[in-house]
């Protein structure tokens, strides 16, 4: 089967790298080309527009930031009157509403819109240990669920459209806060000169999966990427816009925000978000 990967980030490359190992097509594009490269060289055919990779592929997964990008992308003037026949799976980050409202405009347009929430980090989901809740129609159950088992252990179908964001939104409010909270922890206990192996050890047993970010802070190289200040970032409007939808505060969320741009404007956009710690340990004039 030919598939399109629009959109290749951490996220986009892993399952790119995935579908590749399980000898399927597959036809990538992202705006910055150079990300490209090295699913070229393992075997993925590069488009040079997304009306390339979708007129061209059986299916397409898209892989953004969140779901203006999304929009931006399927419903342009250019793609929307191309979709039609079209088979299209959504991993960008959405919330309830724009998920929904997208799916419809190109149903409107005739083609079908189906999304996912990877349960995995990039590493699994190269390695054919993929776990995804997906929200389609039960007639498209049986399509998507043959492609990601491909590539997975485990595929969970919530509903219609907008089920797997609704699911995935208190995952994305976790996922957030468990950095900000293990950065400010690190950063106290730095500051107050705390033997580091100390600070290691009573953060981890406080904060469950610590681990994943606190090594970085400690280490402070963020090289080792899981997540990166601008996904987070992206992340964390989307959960704004999800709290403001039920009636939640989000001053807390705006602040957080303020932080991981912080971050960002240090040079730390594409590195691992656990860098925000730098923010907290060595604050300036210009951080909020």
């Amino acid at each position: 089967m030919k598939i399109s990967i629009l959109g290749t980030g951490l996220m986009g490359a892993a399952l790119t790298e995935g579908l590749i190992n399980a000898s399927h097509d597959v036809i990538v594009y992202n705006r910055t080309i150079a990300k490209t490269e090295p699913l070229s060289a393992l075997g993925a055919k590069v488009a040079a527009t997304p009306v390339e990779a979708i007129t061209a592929s059986d299916a397409t997964i898209i892989m953004l930031s969140d779901g203006v990008a999304l929009r931006e992308m399927l419903l342009n003037d250019v793609t929307r009157v191309l979709l039609k026949g079209k088979k299209i799976l959504n991993g960008s980050t959405t919330t309830y509403s724009e998920i929904v409202e997208i799916a419809c405009v190109v149903a409107e347009y005739g083609g079908d819109l189906a999304e996912m929430t990877i349960m995995v980090s990039p590493d699994p989901l190269r390695n054919k240990q993929g776990r995804f809740m997906i929200g389609c129609k039960t007639i498209d159950e049986s399509y998507w669920t043959e492609i990601l088992l491909s590539i997975g252990e485990s595929v969970n179908r919530l509903g219609e459209v907008g089920e797997a964001s609704k699911a995935e939104a208190p995952m994305i409010f976790a996922s957030i806060f468990i950095p900000v909270t293990v950065a400010y922890a690190a950063a106290v206990a730095a500051k107050m000169n705390m033997p580091q192996e100390l600070s290691e050890r009573y953060i981890n047993m406080a904060i469950p999966t610590a681990e994943y970010v606190l090594p970085n802070m400690l280490a402070r190289d963020y090289s080792k990427c899981m997540a990166t200040v601008d996904s987070y970032a992206s992340a964390v409007t989307t959960a704004i816009k999800t709290a403001e939808s039920v009636g939640v505060p989000t001053k807390i969320l705006k602040d957080i925000q303020d932080l991981f741009r912080s971050a960002a404007e240090r040079g730390f956009a594409q590195k691992d978000g656990s860098s925000i710690f730098e923010v907290l340990f060595e604050p300036n004039a210009n951080d909020k």
